[in-house]
């Protein structure tokens, strides 16, 4: 399956333990490319296979796939 990128975020009681829920993130397939540690959010890259262990990581509030926008050049038409 493609590779997705995923944007995760951990519950508030979990916050202060992020290391720990980062590594069990890890561990589960996950390629960490940022911990925002202030807001709790994890972003990165997973194989599609392994995307749903991720939401079973303890501290794991929801997984979301990343979504890519394009906005058009100013003042080009748009069809």
């Amino acid at each position: 399956m493609a590779e997705e990128q995923v944007v995760i975020s951990v519950a508030d009681d979990q916050v202060d333990d992020m290391a720990s829920v980062v590594a069990a993130l890890r561990e589960a397939g996950l390629r960490v490319a940022e911990v925002l540690d202030s807001v709790g959010v994890v972003t990165g890259t997973v194989d599609g296979d392994a995307l749903g262990f991720l939401s079973t990581v303890p501290g794991v509030v929801e997984v979301e796939r990343s979504r890519e926008f394009q906005l058009p050049v100013p003042d080009e038409p748009t069809h």
